[in-house]
């Protein structure tokens, strides 16, 4: 229903436009037509000039006369202002859907780039990395960069990380979700069993269809080869796909890169994803 909407819409528009076009320019010569002109009167806008076009086909003859100009221009106004107030609530109505899908914590749901507090020139840094890589949204789609997001709790890594994806879904409407490492392992196993309700392919599926992909706690579960290989496959799928993925670990990089192996972090840090490194006290024991 929408996408005929927009077509009306659209139809309608370029119909009274094309109204307005003619009337601003000289009649065009039509065989078997004449035009004349004649003073009429509008309702709301008094007199204007009206164009009568004159048509004999068949023994008949057909008449149209044109509409007040004024009347014209305050209809395209309108049309023009109800189109925008129907993108307005679609586009509002997709980015409560998106948002929804993101799967995003309570604990994150204010969380923006511009209101992230950095404590010293590093996390400063971090946060114009961050910044960068949103506003070059389109960019991370068509080369698949991603976000390695690493080293002491506390620090904001899913602050940053959750801000990201609330930017590209609300200026680009573009998917995305959060998951933990550990839950991904999750529904791995439970297709496994005799009586899944899933098979593998439709887990790839649910984890490699939305444009950003978040993955938080890498490091915290216990690290099998059989959970390393299971977060490889996504994050190689991904990388194939240009799907750009952030992961996000309490390890530091070299721990880090220890654990998932130096073949993921290359992918990451393929066509123009970086590492952060998180090393300064948490917010917490700062408090403290």
């Amino acid at each position: 229903m929408g996408g005929g909407l927009t077509m009306d819409f659209k139809s309608q528009i370029e119909t009274v436009r094309q109204k307005l076009v003619d009337l601003s320019a000289a009649p065009k010569q039509v065989e078997n037509t004449i035009f004349d002109e004649c003073q009429s009167d509008c309702e709301k806008h008094g007199q204007f000039t009206q164009r009568i076009r004159i048509m004999k086909v068949l023994n008949k003859t057909l008449e149209t006369r044109s509409e007040c100009p004024s009347c014209l221009k305050e209809k395209l106004a309108k049309l023009e202002s109800d189109e925008a107030e129907y993108f307005s609530r679609r586009k509002a109505s997709e980015i409560d859907r998106l948002m929804d899908a993101l799967l995003l914590p309570e604990r994150f749901s204010k969380s923006t780039l511009d209101n992230y507090e950095p404590v010293n020139s590093d996390a400063a840094q971090c946060l114009k990395l961050c910044k960068a890589y949103a506003a070059k949204w389109p960019d991370r789609l068509k080369q698949g960069g991603g976000l390695v997001m690493c080293g002491k709790p506390g620090t904001g890594k899913n602050h940053l990380a959750l801000a990201i994806a609330k930017h590209v879904i609300t200026e680009h409407q573009s998917s995305a979700m959060f998951t933990t490492a550990l839950r991904v392992a999750r529904m791995f196993k439970s297709t496994w069993s005799k009586n899944a309700e899933r098979s593998e392919h439709e887990v790839i599926t649910a984890y490699t269809d939305p444009h950003l992909l978040i993955i938080d706690e890498v490091g915290v579960q216990f690290g099998s080869d059989a959970e390393k290989m299971i977060l490889f496959e996504i994050i190689n799928t991904r990388y194939e796909r240009m799907k750009p993925t952030i992961l996000i670990s309490n390890l530091p990089k070299d721990e880090l890169s220890a654990f998932i192996g130096e073949r993921v972090i290359d992918r990451m840090n393929d066509g123009g994803g970086c590492t952060l490194a998180f090393t300064w006290d948490s917010y917490r024991s700062r408090a403290a």
